[in-house]
């Protein structure tokens, strides 16, 4: 990945649009929107060591988690703009 600050802000633009919740005091962390249900979050960041992202995202069922990681993978990767 070249543009990890470039992809990250992208990210963060997209999921502030939809009404997450955002924190960057470690890389970026974004939460659902207050009261929507089923709750999610995935925090994004650079590695220390190599040249690419990291994404740990969790929901309240696996269903959510795999749509959130999804989601987050195909913008990263380019294939969600």
């Amino acid at each position: 990945m070249t543009d990890v600050a470039g992809t990250t802000a992208a990210v963060r633009e997209r999921w502030e649009a939809r009404g997450g919740v955002v924190d960057t005091m470690d890389g970026l962390t974004v939460s659902s929107p207050e009261g929507e249900q089923p709750a999610w979050w995935f925090n994004l960041r650079p590695s220390n060591t190599e040249p690419l992202l990291r994404l740990n995202a969790e929901g309240a069922d696996t269903a959510t988690m795999e749509r959130i990681r999804d989601e987050v993978l195909a913008q990263v990767r380019g294939g969600a703009a």
